[in-house]
């Protein structure tokens, strides 16, 4: 009663979790997917990704009108403030693919429905609050691992998509490839009754420099917008002694967007991300994989990790799949996903590093 056999186990369900368990599952690979939250369950985020990354990724799963459905405005345009500037320059979205826009969507009912996607596949079990025990080898290679609830799981892989502080990645031992030391810090809140800079309904994610600070704002589903602001960590410590005040004077700090924002109606409490440092992990090895954050995290600046978590999980799934298919050996296809991670994400991650240090170098480059 206490062992289950599967194909892959992967612990962690948010979206890079998920949507290899669906990914997987439609290929008719029986997979377990365990979280040890209970969803809807939120989780810090910037919620902002394209239409031509995450978005596709969504396509691929028939599940971008059902996230559109949550209410989340198609963000058609940037408005982008230079440092003391009211009026914007507005450019095209970034990368807006095929969909033509890029959304942004809330974590906990993004996230919920991802995991609910993945339990419509039939090969697919789902189960919520279970955490990760050990992880279990013969010889080298990792075969399973114990869970929470007492279940002794065998698997052909286990993958770690259990983000930044990946128990699967302590476990296994994974190698950092690189290590960058923190550059950035985050607050953001909610603020419902937004408009975009014409005082018409959100068209468009917003940002507003400030010599090395970074205002933003993402109109997201259920009428919500979120708010950030992306501070060095010298002015994150200062901020931190009355977070409250220091956010509030830094949204006023802003001519483009202060004014608008004053109508707002802020909600919730205000959410903190303290500098955290960047790290790429190797993410494969005998019998085991990472995705997500396990495998790539980055400050949220640049709003790279929702992407990467939809689009790692494809590559990864193509790779699993060609492995139980039996039409590559399993170092092959690791190779190829994690070839192709780096070559399609190492230089965003640079870039997220790099300007990290100091966003004024955007203005020369």
């Amino acid at each position: 009663m206490n062992d289950i056999s599967v194909d892959v186990l992967v612990v962690g369900g948010r979206i890079a979790g998920a949507t290899l368990a669906s990914l997987l599952g439609s290929a008719g690979h029986r997979v377990l997917l365990v979280d040890r939250a209970s969803f809807p369950s939120s989780t810090l985020s910037t919620h902002f990704f394209r239409g031509g990354r995450l978005g596709a990724v969504l396509v691929s799963l028939g599940m971008l009108d059902e996230v559109l459905a949550l209410g989340s405005p198609p963000l058609r345009c940037d408005y982008n403030y230079a440092t003391g500037e009211a009026t914007p320059e507005v450019t095209p979205p970034q990368d807006p693919g095929d969909v033509g826009f890029a959304p942004s969507v809330r974590r906990g009912p993004l996230d919920h429905l991802l995991l609910q996607r993945a339990r419509r596949e039939p090969t697919v079990e789902v189960c919520e609050r279970t955490a990760l025990t050990s992880i279990r080898r013969e010889g080298e290679r990792v075969v399973g691992a114990t869970l929470g609830d007492g279940r002794t799981v065998t698997a052909r892989f286990t993958v770690g998509a259990d983000g930044r502080a990946s128990s699967v990645a302590a476990a296994v031992g994974a190698a950092e490839q690189i290590r960058e030391p923190a550059t950035r810090a985050m607050y953001y809140r909610y603020a419902s009754g937004f408009s975009n800079p014409a005082g018409d309904p959100p068209d468009g994610a917003e940002f507003s420099m400030r010599g090395d600070e970074l205002l933003y704002a993402f109109p997201s589903d259920g009428g919500r917008t979120c708010v950030a602001v992306s501070v060095s960590p010298a002015d994150f410590a200062t901020m931190h002694t009355n977070a409250q005040v220091g956010f509030a004077e830094r949204l006023e700090a802003h001519p483009g967007l202060s004014p608008r924002l004053r109508r707002c109606a802020f909600e919730g409490r205000l959410f903190g991300c303290g500098p955290k440092d960047h790290v790429v992990r190797v993410p494969t090895g005998s019998g085991w994989a990472l995705v997500g954050d396990a495998s790539m995290h980055q400050d949220p600046w640049t709003g790279n990790g929702m992407d990467n978590a939809g689009v790692h999980a494809s590559i990864l799934a193509s790779a699993i799949d060609d492995v139980l298919a039996g039409r590559a050996s399993e170092d092959e296809a690791f190779r190829r996903y994690h070839q192709t991670r780096d070559d399609r994400s190492l230089g965003d991650f640079r870039e997220t590093v790099e300007f990290g240090r100091d966003l004024r170098l955007l203005e020369t480059a």
